[in-house]
């Protein structure tokens, strides 16, 4: 078992360790090297992507056939939901005979996964680990993910991935993501994380008082690349340009874990002057893709095969032999231009990622409104506009809350909102003094109560 996977399991006891003992060690632990420390799995997964972006078409189509086979030949083997699925839509294995075959499959929903969840891994080749994901308005939905594979594999990629705007191992990094790590009874709003070589920031203090403080630590540390959700990001710049403070001189930007606007996008672009890399994933690690700058997203199937069917994101994962993903409903949706792997409904490229399903608002009518322009138009153009928050119970009725310490003119925005859907929504916008981010410093854009696919 790669080093990893077991100091993994005590992450909690090594961040408690006084920061001098875990500076010294995690930085002798960070500089061994990746291929060592996540094992087989990441110098395995490295490679593939690496030869796979660089193949010809018929063998990235062999090679697609070749997994999707093998995932289904596992499930139907060792999974007994799969297995009664597979019976109740008169499938099989040796039904799959193409790649555009993979349709005749059943789909599976994250309601399957809460209701089935005991009949859908196995422990016959690894250690089931659980992982618990879930969106702005839902409970937390449990998955289980293979110990051994799964970190190394996810490494290689996000190494692949980040590599496109020079990041590599180790190169000093601002992150402005992740668990909370501020002691503000300390007066201490970061802390240095040596394995990775990163410096964590509270993202809960950027729009503070601390600031500057915040600042000086950052510019003392002189990182190379910022990593963080994009929400983190643009009130970084936000509270830069409050205090007049230059800009940091940084080589590039990972923008994660939330959907990026193409307005928070060119002021990221603007304020950093570097290339910017969007990431877009997801806990259950079946399907990855990143947008370099503003091209279009670049799907990596070779880590889980990606289809589009009405425009949502349809995965069926690849190497996980605990807990299959296949022809999962991501609750992700593909927007604009979308290309496909020609005679197959698999996407290699597509313009734009939209949101989840709890970032949609329920018209009178049941209609489902988008709010990713509407909500990212009000919340870049509104320069004293902290944050924002939409909430919603009964369809045709929402609220709007605007985190703010200068004054604004609610009525405005309301007939605003209301003009944009056509008075489809009743708002109610009310000014809040602080909107509250997720235990992990994540913006929750909208906490929606309604059951979205009741009115899909």
């Amino acid at each position: 078992m790669a080093i990893d996977n077991i100091l993994h399991l005590y992450k909690d006891v090594y961040y408690a360790l006084p920061q001098s003992v875990k500076t010294f060690i995690g930085t002798v632990y960070g500089n061994i090297p990746l291929k060592y420390r996540f094992g087989k799995p990441y110098d395995t997964h490295f490679q593939i992507v690496n030869w796979y972006e660089n193949a010809s078409k018929q063998v990235q189509l062999d090679f697609l056939f070749n997994k999707t086979y093998e995932t289904l030949t596992f499930a139907q083997k060792h999974i007994p939901f799969y297995q009664n699925t597979f019976n109740e839509y008169g499938v099989s294995v040796s039904d799959f005979k193409s790649l555009s075959d993979i349709s005749k499959f059943p789909t599976l929903t994250k309601e399957d996964i809460k209701n089935n969840l005991n009949l859908l891994y196995s422990s016959v080749y690894e250690k089931p680990t659980p992982y618990y994901t879930g969106g702005s308005t839902s409970t937390p939905t449990k998955y289980y993910l293979p110990l051994f594979t799964s970190r190394g594999k996810e490494k290689a990629y996000n190494e692949y991935m980040f590599s496109k705007v020079g990041k590599t191992n180790r190169k000093k990094t601002l992150l402005l993501k992740g668990r909370e790590v501020a002691k503000p009874e300390k007066d201490i709003y970061w802390e240095y994380e040596p394995v990775d070589n990163y410096l964590v920031v509270s993202s809960n203090y950027l729009n503070s008082d601390k600031f500057d403080k915040i600042y000086n630590t950052i510019k003392d540390f002189s990182p190379e690349f910022v990593f963080g959700y994009p929400s983190a990001i643009i009130d970084f710049i936000k509270a830069s340009r409050k205090f007049n403070i230059e800009n940091l001189p940084v080589k590039g930007v990972i923008s994660a874990s939330e959907m990026v606007y193409d307005e928070e996008l060119n002021i990221i672009k603007e304020f950093f002057k570097g290339n910017i890399i969007t990431h877009y994933g997801h806990t259950e690690r079946a399907a990855i893709a990143y947008r370099y700058n503003y091209n279009h997203y670049r799907i990596l199937n070779s880590y889980g095969v990606v289809r589009e069917s009405k425009g949502e994101i349809i995965t069926t994962s690849f190497d996980n032999f605990v807990m299959p993903f296949i022809n999962y409903e991501t609750n992700d949706y593909f927007s604009g231009k979308i290309e496909k792997i020609p005679t197959t409904d698999i996407v290699t490229n597509v313009e734009n990622i939209e949101g989840r399903l709890q970032e949609y608002l329920v018209a009178k009518d049941g209609r489902l409104i988008s709010i990713c322009v509407m909500g990212a138009g009000h919340y870049s153009s509104l320069a004293d506009v902290e944050n924002i928050q939409y909430t919603q119970e009964k369809p045709g009725k929402a609220n709007l809350l605007i985190q703010t310490k200068h004054s604004i003119n609610t009525e405005n925005i309301k007939k605003e909102l209301e003009s944009f859907t056509k008075d489809a929504i009743e708002f109610n916008v009310q000014k809040v003094d602080k909107i509250i981010k997720s235990s992990r410093g994540k913006r929750i854009m909208c906490k929606q109560k309604l059951d979205i696919n009741q009115f899909r």
